[in-house]
């Protein structure tokens, strides 16, 4: 049987992401051992079968059409975006966020109760740039938020305080007293909602002054907030249960769960057509998911170590791993 490629699950990945390819004869004697190729870079499958190939993407990888190459054969399958990527050696624990300016603002977080080395923990990604020193005096920035007029504000999860950037370089304490302060949404009336990872959601008012939204259970990791186009505040709390869900809290303050049986649900935000996405597990398959209105969830970005993304002005993927920021043109998504 000639080989053949029938489908490639998904169309879009981050370097060491794992790819599925489906087809026909994809393993066969006669042919010999099958390589896939990411456009001129080739890797060795995870998992190969006459039906099926895992494979990573390697390393420096790029966009282009995704091939299985034998010794003696080629198939081709479709275009696989690979994601750009923008900076390393960082330590985001978080979603980064797109100023106005398509400035992307990311953090090296680091270690609870220490400073970043070298003192910079806030950094900032111009559209068409080198990654750039932005804040050196807040330790452990956790969550952050662009405010309606373009304030950025910052969670600290050492200290329970909410810093707002009050001019190049200088960052000052907006409120305190805020748990473990991780992820933070702002509402389009300008209040502040804020995550205590040990078990709750705040909502700051612009005055400073704060109540108790919600009650969610503890994390172990931090909390993940975005608000969806339907008014509701979304959250992600990841535990070390294979079974977590996304939550939905109403503007009363209703808690409900929108989709289950995720593990470790990290950072989320909203498509442009109102698709939730959200970093997570599930299924056994790892990256960005895309969950629709009704509950129905797809692998659209495969990667590992993702712990939270973004959309540029232009309807791009920003996401964040464990120590480096990516881009995609989310043609292939």
């Amino acid at each position: 049987m000639a080989p053949r490629i029938s489908g490639v699950r998904p169309l879009a990945g981050v370097e060491g992401g794992r790819v599925t390819i489906l087809g026909e004869g994809l393993v066969e004697p006669e042919l010999g051992h099958p390589i896939p190729r990411f456009d001129t870079m080739e890797t060795r499958p995870l998992i190969a079968s006459a039906a099926k190939i895992v494979a990573p993407i390697p390393e420096g990888a790029a966009s282009g059409i995704l091939r299985v190459v034998w010794p003696d054969a080629v198939v081709e399958g479709p275009f696989f975006e690979v994601a750009e990527k923008l900076a390393g050696e960082l330590h985001p624990v978080a979603n980064p966020v797109v100023d106005g300016d398509g400035n992307i603002i990311t953090t090296f977080s680091g270690t609870r109760g220490q400073a970043a080395p070298g003192g910079t923990s806030v950094f900032r990604i111009p559209p068409d740039g080198e990654i750039q020193p932005y804040l050196n005096d807040v330790v452990n920035p956790t969550g952050l938020a662009l405010h309606a007029d373009g304030t950025l504000f910052i969670s600290c999860r050492n200290d329970g305080t909410i810093r707002r950037v009050a001019g190049p370089g200088r960052a000052e304490v907006f409120i305190e007293g805020m748990g473990i302060a991780t992820g933070i949404a702002f509402h389009p009336d300008g209040t502040l909602f804020v995550g205590d990872r040990s078990g709750g959601i705040f909502a700051v008012n612009p005055q400073g002054s704060a109540r108790r939204f919600a009650k969610l259970p503890a994390s172990v990791a931090a909390y993940h907030l975005a608000f969806g186009p339907d008014g509701d505040l979304y959250v992600t709390a990841p535990t070390l249960s294979n079974d977590d869900p996304v939550f939905r809290i109403s503007p009363a303050g209703r808690l409900s769960r929108f989709f289950e049986h995720l593990a470790r649900p990290q950072g989320l935000a909203f498509d442009r057509e109102g698709n939730l996405c959200v970093v997570a597990i599930h299924q056994g398959e790892r990256g960005v998911f895309r969950i629709t209105s009704d509950g129905k969830a797809a692998l659209a970005v495969t990667g590992e170590n993702l712990v939270g993304l973004a959309f540029d002005g232009r309807g791009r993927m920003i996401i964040a791993s464990t120590n480096a920021i990516y881009r995609l043109s989310g043609s292939r998504m």
